[in-house]
């Protein structure tokens, strides 16, 4: 667990709002929403993917939409949910996604980290799970770069 006013806010901030930018200039992206409504949906999956880079050592991936590299040099998807009964379909979504990627042959994160956090209830970020892909889905494992940082 983490928790966000932990990290450097104002950078994460900066992140947040160039990736933001993009989304809200294209009109396919951006869905009739506000910059600021916008800015406060990335931040709210920034955080988790900024406590990696900042606490953890990971890197930013710097490929388009695409969210960090670990310590072993593989691209990681990262997903917050507000409540852990969420992560189900938060799977099915990063599945269906990453199958997707595979029939376009386009590059695909191997590794999937789902956070949660009630935005609304408080500040504190826990990791629901660590996944990597097995060919056709996402299944558990332990990430073991995390096991000092979390505790």
């Amino acid at each position: 667990m983490f928790d966000k006013k932990d990290l450097d806010n104002e950078a994460l901030y900066a992140r947040a709002r160039a990736e933001a930018e993009l989304i809200f200039n294209n009109p396919n992206t951006r869905k009739g929403r506000s910059l600021e409504k916008i800015i406060e949906t990335v931040e709210y999956g920034h955080t988790a993917e900024w406590f990696l880079i900042e606490k953890v050592g990971y890197t930013d991936n710097p490929a388009m939409y695409q969210d960090v590299i670990d310590l072993d040099n593989d691209w990681v998807e990262v997903k917050v949910t507000k409540i852990s009964q969420y992560i189900p379909s938060v799977l099915q979504r990063l599945n269906e996604h990453r199958r997707n990627l595979d029939l376009w042959g386009k590059p695909a994160a191997n590794k999937a980290m789902i956070f949660i956090n009630d935005p609304y209830e408080n500040t504190y970020y826990k990791l629901g799970g660590y996944y990597e892909w097995d060919g056709f889905k996402f299944s558990e494992k332990t990430c073991l770069h995390l096991l000092k940082s979390m505790v």
